[in-house]
């Protein structure tokens, strides 16, 4: 084995896990960021946590109002994902310049793309400063699912979404 430096272990690792953090700006607008540091935290209680570069949009929601939506994106959203991925949130209004419908779950005003294979709505516990990113871990608060969906995952180190097993 050689050794590599960890930006090129991710394409390694492929495919990782993709989720779209949804959350509310201060104007009420959805902001929703591509993410791949995400994991399951706990069952008892229901718990996941993601990590997020320290000045990202979502994180400084996410910090301010203690909620989200952390969508597993589903087939046919790819570049919409991709593009949500190469902004940043204060700049762009993602959802003017890469539109794709959208729905309502119960109980939380944030929306997912109609195209989510699963939606926990989540709410912040702890925010841990982890090195360039915080990690964000969250009570999940409830969990919605829509199997049809074929979930997206990153590959090629985050340098495309697509299904698990490619066709």
């Amino acid at each position: 084995m050689k050794e590599i430096g960890i930006g090129q272990a991710p394409a390694l690792t492929s495919p990782n896990p993709l989720v779209l953090v949804c959350t509310e700006k201060e104007n009420g607008q959805l902001n929703m960021a591509p993410v791949s540091f995400v994991m399951f935290a706990a069952f008892k209680p229901p718990m996941l946590a993601f990590a997020m570069g320290m000045g990202s949009t979502s994180g400084e929601n996410i910090r301010r109002t203690g909620k989200a939506v952390i969508a597993v994106p589903g087939a046919g959203i790819e570049d919409e994902v991709m593009e949500y991925g190469s902004c940043h949130g204060k700049q762009v209004d993602k959802l003017s310049k890469h539109p794709i419908p959208l729905q309502a779950l119960a109980g939380t005003s944030i929306q997912v793309p109609q195209n989510t294979r699963v939606a926990f709505s989540v709410s912040l516990d702890k925010t841990v400063e982890a090195g360039d990113h915080y990690l964000y871990l969250c009570n999940i608060e409830k969990v919605f699912a829509d199997e049809a969906q074929e979930g997206l995952f990153a590959w090629n180190g985050y340098n495309r979404a697509a299904p698990a097993v490619e066709k």
